[in-house]
């Protein structure tokens, strides 16, 4: 039981295509402040498309931000879902005032899927979300915030889960403080190791790109 997230669903496309996380992160301070945030005891329902809204294919002016678009979407504060078609990165926008562009049928046995590496990506993030279960009940702690990369870790118990994500052209280096000192770190979408200096983390983060670490506290 939970209702739509309008308003983030509104500051995730916009932050991507005006190179301001600025806007998504004050949404989710405003939403989730555990002093004041006017849903902080709430998960909401996060989309960035759905039946009543153009696809996010049509919203982005950069496609390649769809990666950075839907790990924010599985690693934020809610209940992350995907409007069917999306996965496979199909467009789709109102037209005369009509919603029937939004809502195409689609018949599996003769799709050709327009972005099979997308579809692979969202399966890695769905599995990542539903093996972390502070990415269900953790509290979200901002670690890093520029206009074009955006770090945060969604603790819970002895784990964090910490996501960065970057919508510039150009690759980032960045150095991240953790929310504590790790015996260990792993990307999850590579499972791959991360070395770590107690709770520093120097790390490069490609353009339009995306990295979800599983910290364990030492």
């Amino acid at each position: 039981h939970s209702v739509t997230n309008y308003e983030l669903h509104k500051g995730i496309f916009s932050a991507h295509n005006s190179h301001n996380y600025f806007e998504m992160a004050h949404s989710i301070r405003r939403l989730y402040d555990k002093n004041y945030g006017i849903c902080k005891d709430a998960r909401l329902y996060n989309f960035v498309d759905n039946h009543d809204v153009d696809r996010i294919y049509n919203k982005l002016e950069n496609k390649k931000n769809l990666f950075p678009v839907y790990a924010f979407l599985f690693t934020t504060i809610g209940i992350p879902s995907i409007y069917y078609g999306s996965e496979w990165g199909i467009e789709g926008h109102k037209e005369n005032g009509s919603d029937d562009g939004l809502r195409p049928e689609i018949d599996l046995k003769d799709l050709k899927k327009p972005n099979a590496e997308l579809e692979t990506f969202i399966k890695k993030l769905a599995h990542i979300h539903t093996s972390c279960p502070e990415l269900e009940k953790g509290e979200q702690v901002e670690l890093l915030l520029t206009s074009r990369q955006y770090a945060y870790a969604r603790v819970y118990e002895d784990k964090a889960c910490i996501t960065i994500l970057n919508n510039d052209e150009q690759e980032a280096g960045l150095h991240i403080k953790l929310p504590f000192a790790g015996k260990s770190c792993k990307d999850l979408l590579t499972g791959e190791a991360v070395e770590m200096q107690g709770d520093n983390l120097d790390i490069s983060i490609e353009p339009n790109g995306a990295k979800v670490f599983r910290l364990e506290r030492a």
